[in-house]
């Protein structure tokens, strides 16, 4: 697993304003950590999150760094690299209007994640922004990654998977 910087800064910075707050967010993202803990990072997930507010481009930041990490796969940068998982964050509900022409692309739609119709979709705009958000979003991505590890209820609510097939 990676360093995780954005999560030890966050447990840093609400140590001192927020200590129980600060207890519970390590306590549960210790019991990921720990359930996952057997799962080689080469065995994990490859995950390309594209935001539909930047057009469908690649989102990558310190925070979905770690989210992802923890949750239990590996971020991606670019569509080049064969994601394995492919997740988009919804801003409005055109995105069920664009997202067929998105994966039409000839890149992402021979990636393995749209070949074995691993598409997921999180309505949740702020999701991998928000530091007050951290432990939803960790939930949220480990139900996508790993989800004969970890059942929160978010599904349905928080995300759904995009069915090709249907």
């Amino acid at each position: 697993m990676e360093k995780l910087d954005f999560y030890n800064r966050l447990l840093t910075n609400t140590t001192s304003t927020n200590p129980q707050k600060t207890a519970d967010l390590e306590e549960e993202v210790d019991i990921v950590i720990h359930k996952l803990k057997f799962i080689p990072e080469e065995s994990r997930p490859s995950v390309l999150v594209l935001d539909q507010a930047t057009f469908y481009e690649p989102k990558s930041s310190p925070q979905l760094t770690d989210t992802i990490s923890i949750g239990g796969g590996n971020l991606l940068s670019e569509k080049f690299d064969n994601p394995s998982k492919l997740v988009f964050i919804q801003h409005s509900g055109n995105l069920f209007a664009d997202i067929i022409s998105v994966l039409d692309d000839v890149i992402l739609s021979r990636t393995d994640a749209v070949q074995k119709n691993e598409v997921y979709i999180i309505s949740k705009p702020d999701f991998g922004n928000n530091p007050e958000d951290f432990l939803s979003d960790v939930e949220i991505t480990a139900e996508i990654m790993q989800p004969k590890y970890f059942v929160y209820g978010r599904q349905g609510i928080d995300w759904v998977k995009f069915d090709l097939l249907a």
